[in-house]
């Protein structure tokens, strides 16, 4: 099973999601734009775009206190593996 995080994780009014997603192991985490909708923060409310996940990767690396590398590394890997390109 994936989930996958959008940028709703840097809404401050988020910490419940925050929460439920600090239990999820980073081998079933994918981040997603969800272009056009539900830009992060400090986007909130404007059009979002793929270059916007960069506010989710730094939020989860806050979240499972790794660094954004690392985030991105497995984050990528389970993707491929996901959609069978590794």
């Amino acid at each position: 099973c994936y989930i996958s995080v959008s940028g709703i994780i840097t809404f401050k009014n988020a910490t419940d999601l925050v929460d439920a997603v600090s239990y999820i192991p980073i081998e079933n985490l994918l981040v997603e734009t969800d272009s056009p909708y539900l830009a992060p923060s400090p986007y909130r409310g404007k059009p979002n775009e793929p270059s916007y996940i960069v506010h989710t990767i730094e939020k989860l690396s806050l979240i499972k206190n790794a660094s954004k590398d690392y985030i991105m590394s497995n984050t990528t890997k389970n993707f491929k593996k996901l959609f069978d390109l590794i």
